[in-house]
């Protein structure tokens, strides 16, 4: 899309000395890729300061005026951008002569693929509707949408994704942009009222949702993610860095030595302010190292929490520091769930990584279900005893809807060992946990939580793990011969098949006793004998009306997780989740919201289309929409200009059709082009590309090969929008430049 090939920059005016002398400069700072610092670039000087006229100083010296003078310049320079710009992409028409084509070439494609996308927004999300009537009652604001500006970060995200600073430089790039008049500080309040409203918003478009498609809230599924930032240094240590530095200033302007600061810098005096400050600002705390799942354990992280419903939509998102176990996020996000949703007879769906006793009990107390999947590594010697018997397994088959269809003759003793097969035992888990009551004697507490537990074993399923252990067993064998220095015992992975000197010997050796020696065959043969199983543990809610849940349909709620596997995807690829290019913890919380109502975006998209029995992933459907490209032609008595559509392979094959049809050099000779559209259309009817299928599914029509900006209006559903809003005002200047010129 046009506007990731824009630079990062901003612009401003700027007094500087130079011999002495006040010179007023325009400067702008550009980002470097892949850098952490932007250049400062000279692009006019207006000359010396006290030869400047007064107005043009008055101005300057204004805050207010000063902004709207940048504003001016900046729009000049995008201007002669747009007309000087070797990006501009080449097009060949068939109406227009070649002489006329040096002209109109110059002009920059503009995308809608926002457009189907403000459908969905305005009408089955709601949005629209609930930010105006937040900004009206809530908010100063009057002079711009937050609404616009919330609608093109989120689309934004899913046709082209790119930084706040980028996405502020490239908002004229679209056919109808009403927020082309919005700053870049603008961008930035967007994602303060962003944070504050958070839950409303996500609350309004979820129900809002729920109506529109008659469905309730049955099944969450839940799991996290975590998200980067690249810097080195999380918030903790910058804190610590900020207030070094204003003590260090305060004492320097005090006039104190070097040395002084520096022995006041190490005392327990400073210590215990640190302490203070650090205690002080613990709520801005967001951005820690943890757990990396991309293993990016030198970088801060957050982590994410996201809820989906049965069908695959966001229905709910939390953001916690990134030193947060996962554990600690159900409590909260079950909580969350009550609050805006009517939960009764919901099942929660986990992986087993938010597996544990106290989770478990924490959804019980809520009067809620749960389906967990359960670790068979680390069992008690008695479960692993009931797993491995065959008695009480049935065998079962998968048909192509992913349902269980249990084979009634596989019983007890007879069921076929080299077939899936299942079966549900009694189950409870016991954990001890923190005493809470101040009046307790002990300090911990035993909680139990009775449930069901299904044992599976699938033939595929042992076959790849027997497989996995194979190539661990030869890493193993590889280290022992080379008697490799292993450092610590392995709880997983190849190395937990090595045996060291240490552990041979079971007493402390030093660290060089650490070296592989052998393998540990017992944990050889226990993987072996556990190939193939898993388990899943579940109980059904408290409360509920809906009655007993049967094991091939837990097993398929299980199975159903991969959708949330699938959100976590669709966010770091498509969306660019991470890293994240701001700062502030409000902020950081506000970006991945934006993300979460992307994905809703991203989701309706794919509903609507699966309604016409369309299948496309996410990753068509954000090529789709890049790709819907029209460039304005100028037209000689200065009207509305002509927009040809380029987006698809219309244009292609429409040019194909003229070098086929006479030479090269005839050109410029007059076609009919109204036959090339209608041999077009006709096979476009029968056989339409990605591009087409979203505009209908959403009740828009495509557009067609040369379009007037009323046939756009119509075509897109924009009628109501002016053509201010139509066309940025860049564009509309280069228009009315260029048909002078024709």
């Amino acid at each position: 899309m046009p506007s990731s090939l824009l630079p990062e920059t901003f612009m401003y005016l700027t007094k500087k000395k130079n011999n002495g002398i006040d010179y007023l400069y325009l400067m702008e700072s550009v980002h470097v890729p892949g850098k952490r610092y932007c250049k400062k670039v000279l692009i006019k000087s207006y000359g010396r300061w006290d030869k400047l006229d007064e107005a043009t100083k008055r101005k300057y010296l204004d805050p207010k005026t000063k902004k709207e003078l940048e504003k001016k310049l900046e729009q000049e320079r995008r201007l002669n951008e747009l007309t000087q710009a070797e990006r501009f992409i080449d097009v060949q028409s068939s109406d227009i002569s070649s002489e006329q084509n040096s002209n109109f070439n110059k002009a920059q494609a503009l995308c809608y693929g926002h457009v189907p996308l403000k459908m969905i927004w305005d009408k089955e999300l709601g949005l629209k509707k609930k930010i105006d009537n937040l900004q009206s009652y809530h908010t100063e604001i009057s002079n711009w949408s937050l609404n616009d500006v919330i609608f093109y970060l989120c689309s934004l995200k899913v046709i082209s994704p790119s930084s706040y600073l980028g996405a502020s430089n490239g908002k004229n790039n679209f056919l109808y942009c009403p927020w082309q008049n919005v700053t870049q500080d603008n961008f930035y309040r967007t994602l303060d009222f962003v944070y504050e409203f958070k839950d409303k918003l996500v609350k309004h478009a979820v129900k809002h949702h729920l109506q529109q498609q008659g469905e309730d809230v049955k099944v969450a599924f839940f799991d996290c993610t975590n998200t980067y930032f690249e810097t080195p240094y999380d918030d903790i240590t910058w804190q610590t860095i900020h207030f070094s530095e204003r003590k260090y200033d305060e004492m320097k302007k005090l006039g104190m030595a070097d040395e002084e600061i520096e022995k006041y810098l190490h005392s327990d005096e400073y210590a215990a302010e640190l302490k203070a400050e650090l205690e002080k600002l613990s709520g801005d705390v967001l951005r820690m190292r943890g757990p990396s799942k991309e293993s990016r354990f030198s970088q801060p992280i957050v982590t994410v929490a996201l809820a989906i419903n049965q069908s695959g939509f966001p229905i709910d998102c939390e953001v916690y520091a990134g030193n947060t176990s996962e554990l600690k996020t159900i409590k909260p996000m079950l909580e969350s769930l009550k609050q805006k949703y009517t939960v009764n007879d919901v099942y929660f769906v986990a992986d087993r990584g938010l597996n544990s006793t106290e989770s478990l009990n924490a959804i019980k107390e809520e009067k809620l279900g749960f389906v967990v999947a359960q670790k068979v590594s680390k069992q008690k010697a008695s479960e692993r005893q009931e797993m491995l018997d065959l008695n009480g397994y049935q065998n079962c088959t998968v048909n192509n809807e992913g349902e269980l269809i249990v084979d009634e003759k596989g019983q007890d003793g007879s069921v076929s060992q080299n077939d899936f097969r299942f079966k549900v035992c009694e189950h409870e888990k016991n954990a001890y946990v923190p005493n809470l009551d101040p009046n307790a004697k002990t300090k911990r507490k035993k909680i139990s939580v009775k449930c069901k537990i299904i044992y599976t074993f699938s033939p595929k399923r042992r076959e790849r793990e027997l497989k996995e252990l194979e190539a661990q067993i030869s890493k193993a064998k590889a280290a022992v011969t080379d008697q490799t220095l292993m450092g610590n015992p392995y709880s997983n992975g190849w190395r937990s098949l090595v045996q060291t000197q240490k552990e041979a010997a079971k007493r402390k050796f030093d660290k060089d006793q650490y070296r592989a020696v052998g393998l540990k065959e017992e944990v050889i043969a226990d993987r072996k004998a556990t190939a193939g199983y898993a388990a899943v543990v579940y109980d059904e809610p408290t409360d509920g009306s809906a009655g007993s849940i049967s094991a091939q349909e837990v097993l398929k709620l299980y199975h159903r997780l991969v959708h949330i596997e699938d959100c976590f995807r669709v966010m770091k690829s498509t969306f660019s989740i991470r890293p994240v290019y701001v700062r502030l913890p409000e902020r950081i919380t506000a970006h991945c919201y934006l993300c979460v109502l992307a994905l809703m975006l991203m989701r309706c998209v794919q509903t609507a289309l699966e309604k016409e029995k369309i299948s496309m992933s996410s990753t068509r459907v954000s090529k789709a929409l890049r790709q819907a490209l029209v460039v304005p032609i100028p037209s000689k008595q200065g009207n509305t200009p002509t927009f040809l559509n380029v987006g698809t392979d219309l244009l292609g094959q429409c040019t194909q059709q003229l070098k086929t049809d006479r030479r090269q050099s005839a050109l410029d000779e007059t076609v009919d082009q109204e036959k090339i559209w209608e041999k077009y259309q006709d096979e476009r009817e029968s056989q339409p590309d990605d591009l087409d299928q979203i505009l209908r599914s959403v009740n828009l029509k495509p557009l067609k090969l040369f379009n007037s900006l009323s046939e756009l209006k119509s075509r897109l559903n924009l009628k109501a929008c002016t053509d201010k809003v139509m066309l940025s005002y860049e564009h509309t200047m280069l228009m009315q430049k260029l048909s002078t010129m024709m």
